[in-house]
């Protein structure tokens, strides 16, 4: 059985992104609580002199431990360094620097020496964690009788980070090591979204007993109701509105004034072009990739309050250079990540996130929550669930969506009394490509019915990204709203131009034929079409024609035939 060793999980978020996401070897010390095998802290040692088989620390390192020793409670518990590929354990020069650190450290029980390798195609032991592009795999060097024995050791990741992030409490730092009163804790300061500034200082035995929170203005340890039946990620978020509760109420505390009043700071320079209702929003968003990533983050730093976020993927390393992910994100859940990045941004704001498709959720009740949907899927079914969804329960959909190779792209609105997504996709789509020179439309594999991913610019992805989120942000005003963005996404619903195409290379698509006369042309133009509804629509034609979206089950091939060929 695996010796256990605590680690922290902002640890190896800064692991991951310090040395896993480079080329070995490179390396850093390990700091944590004193006699203790529980790391809470990482020193990068950045300006080692190294090789792609070798790691030596620097004096600097040294030094830098030194000191965190000096400020903090926290001590020396290891180096962790990457080796090449294939090479997941110690080597003979390893073994040897363990015996002489712990010759030179006679406080040490447990000398910890983790391995970053690029190696993810295998699977996990018990003494290894994946780290977003990479492995760790925690090893742990002690004296005994015959010498110095190195054996693996089983990491125990301590969601410190994640679980406050989870539970909209942003921390302004990673922990430190503190001692209180003889014993050494983590510290460190937050708000709590509803409640105000706390310190939170966490035991060694957490998250199986909750941390103690001493509030700004209060004079003792506040009261939190700690329950351990909820899953550890779960325990802060539960915590959270039973604290709110029971504090005394005071009247600078009312939901929406506070809400808007902490907020103010962040979203000063928005005055005039967007309205502080914002904060009061819900937007639900399918779909987190290269768009829906850019759309949340986008709508976070505009001021919306809440999302609901759903996508059942994972990020890969090949969507850090396509999306608003970061490399400490590989290998988490899509949903989480991006829930983490918008709480990052604001933590007030209130997010949902499901990481699951789109037949295994409550669609009709996430899209009654919200008030507006963004279909931002690369899955066409999903797109025409939810627009029937969204049309049928009364709320706004925006549909931003790329051509091949992000050359172009289309933003489509449907809102009540406007033409649904399927009159869009099953008219004017279908007309556009009759008069183009070649196809648009990006392949579809036939075996999940998703669109199949093509490489594109990122700044092409945003420019249609771009143009959707201005068009959501308006449609969140109320109509008479003298916000910029309102009139912005009104003018396009009085023109009734509720499709709109975008061209991002010179001479695309049908932008040549329609622009050759017109001076000053290159690219990134735009058109802003008009949808004509069809009376036989089964989301938005005669009401007696209108089908149950609760009961969608497949795209009916016949009935958007029958569309797109009508007159």
């Amino acid at each position: 059985m695996l010796t256990p060793v605590r680690v922290a999980d902002y640890v190896l978020d800064a692991i991951t992104a310090r040395i896993g996401a480079v080329a070995p070897e490179q390396g850093g010390a390990l700091l944590g609580l004193p006699g203790l095998d529980y790391v809470t802290g990482f020193l990068h040692d950045a300006g080692a002199a190294t090789t792609g088989t070798r790691y030596q620390n620097t004096d600097w390192l040294i030094a830098a431990v030194a000191e965190r020793e000096a400020a903090t409670a926290a001590r020396f518990k290891g180096i962790v360094h990457s080796h090449p590929a294939g090479m997941p354990v110690p080597s003979g020069q390893d073994r040897s620097e363990y015996a002489e650190s712990l010759r030179l450290n006679p406080h040490l029980a447990r000398y910890l020496a983790p391995i970053v390798t690029h190696d993810v195609d295998t699977p996990l032991a018990g003494h290894e964690l994946r780290l977003g592009p990479a492995r760790i795999s925690f090893y742990g060097a002690e004296r005994t009788a015959e010498g110095v024995q190195v054996a693996p050791v089983r990491p125990v990741v301590v969601p410190i980070v994640r679980m406050l992030r989870r539970a909209g409490v942003q921390p302004e730092a990673d922990p430190a090591a503190v001692e209180v009163e003889g014993a050494a804790l983590l510290a460190t300061h937050a708000r709590i979204p509803g409640f105000g500034g706390v310190t939170i200082l966490f035991g060694t035995d957490f998250p199986a007993t909750a941390p103690t929170l001493l509030a700004e203005d209060g004079d003792g340890p506040l009261s939190l109701v700690w329950d351990l039946s909820l899953p550890p990620l779960e325990r802060m978020a539960g915590a959270v509105p039973t604290l709110r509760t029971a504090r005394r109420p005071r009247p600078r505390e009312s939901h929406d004034a506070s809400h808007d009043a902490a907020s103010a700071p962040l979203f000063a320079r928005t005055g005039g072009l967007l309205s502080p209702t914002l904060a009061r929003r819900r937007v639900l968003i399918v779909g987190a990739g290269s768009v829906g990533s850019y759309v949340a983050e986008t709508m976070a730093r505009s001021g919306v309050g809440a999302f609901t976020i759903v996508d059942p993927d994972v990020v890969e390393p090949a969507n850090v250079g396509r999306s608003a992910y970061r490399v400490a994100d590989v290998g988490l859940a899509k949903a989480r990540a991006l829930a983490d990045l918008v709480l990052s941004i604001n933590p007030r704001a209130r997010v949902a996130r499901h990481t699951a498709r789109h037949e295994d959720l409550d669609l009709a009740a996430l899209v009654a929550e919200a008030d507006l949907v963004i279909a931002a899927t690369d899955d066409p079914q999903a797109q025409a669930r939810l627009g029937h969804f969204a049309h049928h329960l009364g709320r706004p959909a925006v549909f931003p969506g790329l051509y091949q190779g992000a050359q172009g792209g289309e933003v489509i609105i449907a809102t009540p009394g406007t033409p649904c997504f399927t009159c869009a996709t099953g008219g004017v789509r279908a007309d556009l490509q009759e008069t183009a020179s070649g196809s648009v439309a990006a392949a579809t594999d036939y075996g999940t019915g998703r669109l199949i991913a093509e490489p594109g610019l990122l700044t092409d992805i945003h420019q249609v990204s771009a143009a959707a989120v201005k068009i959501a942000l308006g449609l969140l005003h109320d109509a008479d709203d003298e916000a910029a963005a309102a009139r912005f996404a009104q003018g396009v619903l009085k023109a009734g131009t509720t499709y709109a195409v975008f061209g991002h290379e010179p001479d695309y698509w049908i932008f040549a034929d329609l622009m050759r006369g017109a001076p000053a042309q290159y690219a990134y133009q735009s058109l802003w079409l008009s949808v004509e509804g069809r009376p036989g629509c089964p989301v938005c034609g005669e009401a007696e024609g209108r089908t149950d979206p609760g009961a969608f089950q497949e795209p009916d091939v016949d009935v958007i035939r029958a569309l797109t060929d009508s007159p």
